[in-house]
C-alpha cells in the first residue's frame, strides 16, 4: 500500500479500496473476456461500450488462458465496478465500468538491486550462469557489450568474467536484468573491461581508459552462436568443384531461415542473386569496410541496394542458394576492397570519452573498479552491498 494523504491508501495500480473487496482469478481455457464480463453480471450494453473503448488500447482476443485477473468487488452490494487483467509479469488492463466507462493500460513498479556474478568457463557462458542459478539473460548482454572484442562462438575453457548489473524484480519475485554497470571478460588470456557511462549526450560502455568498447562492427552476424563450419582460406578444397581454391569468407553452419544480421551501420551497395553467391548482401560500413553475406535463403523487408542499415539489423536468412552443398553462412568481411580474415581482423574503435569528461567518468568508475577487482572467480553470485551509481 501507499500512502497518498491522511487515511487515505492506494493499492500497488493506484486505486482506493475503501469500501471494496478483491478477488482474484485466472482465465481459463477457451474463455474470452466477454464471458469473464458476462459471468460478473455486466450488462451486454457496457460490455459493448468496454469493446468500442478497448479499440487501440487493448485486443480481446489475445486474452490467453492462465492470465492473472482482479475483480472490483463492492463490499455491499457485491456488485462488480472493475476488472485488472494481467498481461504479464508487468503489464495490465485496466477496464472500469462503476461511473463510466474506461480501458486504460498500465505497469508495475519495477525495483531494482545491485548484484554480481563471476565465472570460469569450462564449456559454456550459459551452461556456467545457470549453473550458478543466474539468469542466462545475463549471458545474452555480456555478449551483446564485447561483440566488438569477443567472438562468443568462440569461447575456450578457461575464459573467465566478472559483472555487477541491476536485478530487477516485480511483486519481490525476479523479472529480468537490468543495466550492466561493469563488466571484466578474459577470453584467451587477453582481458577487456566496460563500464556503463551516461550523461545528456552520450551513453554507452567504455574500458577503464575512457576508449568507446563499441566498435565499428560486430565479430558476427548472427544473435546467438552458430558454428563456424569453415575458415577463411587462401586454398581450401572446394566440396563442389573437387578443386583448391581461395575461400575468402568464415561460414558458418546455421538452421534455415535463421536472421542474419548486418555487424553495422551502413548502406547497402548490393541485394540480389548473383550466381555462385546465391542471393548475396552488401553493405559499405564507410570508406574501409564491407561486409557481405552470401547463399541466403531470401532478404529481409526493405533490403535493396541504396538502403541504409543499423547495426544489428536483420538484413536476410541463412539459406543454400548458389553453389554450395548444404544450408549456412558464408560472411566476408573487405578492408580498402580486399577480403580479410573475419575472425582475427582489428576493428576500430568508436569514439572516445574527450578531455571535458574524462575527470567526471574517472570519478564515476573508481567505486565500480575497486567492486570488480574484489570478486572472487569461484562461479558464485552475490548481492554487492552498494547503490547504484
Amino acid at each position: 500500500m501507499v500512502e497518498i494523504s491522511e487515511g487515505v491508501q492506494l493499492d500497488p495500480y493506484g486505486f482506493n479500496r475503501i469500501n471494496l473487496e478483491v478477488e482474484e482469478g485466472r482465465v481459463k481455457r477457451n474463455e474470452s473476456l466477454y464471458l469473464i464480463l458476462r459471468d460478473l453480471d455486466v450488462s451486454p450494453q457496457t460490455i459493448y461500450e468496454i469493446n468500442q473503448k478497448s479499440k487501440g488500447v487493448f485486443q480481446s482476443n489475445r486474452i490467453k488462458p492462465g492470465q492473472k485477473y482482479l475483480t472490483y468487488l463492492d463490499k455491499e452490494s457485491k456488485g462488480a465496478q472493475r476488472l485488472i487483467l494481467h498481461t504479464n509479469a508487468l503489464d495490465y488492463v485496466v477496464f472500469e465500468w462503476g461511473n463510466e466507462v474506461a480501458v486504460k493500460t498500465g505497469q508495475k513498479e519495477v525495483t531494482t538491486r545491485i548484484a554480481e556474478a563471476s565465472g570460469v568457463i569450462e564449456s559454456s557462458l550459459y551452461e556456467t550462469l545457470v549453473g550458478q542459478d543466474v539468469s542466462a539473460l545475463l549471458g545474452y548482454r555480456l555478449s551483446e557489450i564485447f561483440a566488438w572484442q569477443i567472438d562468443f562462438f568462440r569461447l575456450y575453457p578457461g575464459d573467465r568474467f566478472k559483472v555487477i548489473y541491476e536485478e530487477e524484480f516485480v511483486d519481490g519475485e525476479p523479472f529480468g536484468i537490468g543495466k550492466i554497470l561493469a563488466a571484466e571478460f578474459t577470453n584467451k588470456n587477453e582481458t577487456f573491461d566496460a563500464f556503463y557511462f551516461e550523461t545528456d549526450d552520450r551513453a554507452g560502455y567504455y574500458d577503464r581508459e575512457g576508449n568507446g568498447v563499441q566498435k565499428a562492427l560486430m565479430k558476427a552476424p548472427f544473435k546467438y552462436s552458430q558454428r563456424v563450419s569453415s575458415n577463411f582460406s587462401h586454398s581450401r578444397f572446394h566440396p563442389v568443384l573437387k578443386r583448391r581454391m581461395p575461400h575468402y569468407g568464415v561460414d558458418y553452419a546455421a538452421p534455415l531461415g535463421t536472421p542474419v544480421l548486418s555487424v553495422g551501420d551502413g548502406e547497402v551497395v548490393e541485394a540480389q542473386y548473383r550466381g555462385a553467391n546465391g542471393n548475396i548482401v552488401k553493405i559499405r560500413h564507410n570508406g574501409t569496410y564491407t561486409t557481405a553475406y552470401l547463399h541466403l535463403n531470401g532478404f529481409a523487408k526493405g533490403i535493396r541496394a541504396g538502403q541504409r542499415v543499423k547495426q544489428g539489423q536483420v538484413i536476410g536468412y541463412v539459406g543454400k542458394t548458389g553453389r554450395v552443398t548444404g544450408v549456412h553462412l558464408d560472411y566476408r568481411i573487405y578492408k580498402n576492397g580486399q577480403p580479410v580474415n573475419p575472425l582475427k581482423v582489428k576493428l576500430p574503435p568508436s569514439k572516445a570519452i574527450d578531455g571535458a569528461q574524462m575527470e567526471q567518468f574517472t570519478n564515476h568508475i573508481e567505486d565500480l573498479k575497486f567492486q570488480l577487482s574484489h570478486i572472487d572467480e569461484a562461479g558464485e553470485s552475490t548481492v554487492a552491498s552498494f547503490a547504484a551509481p
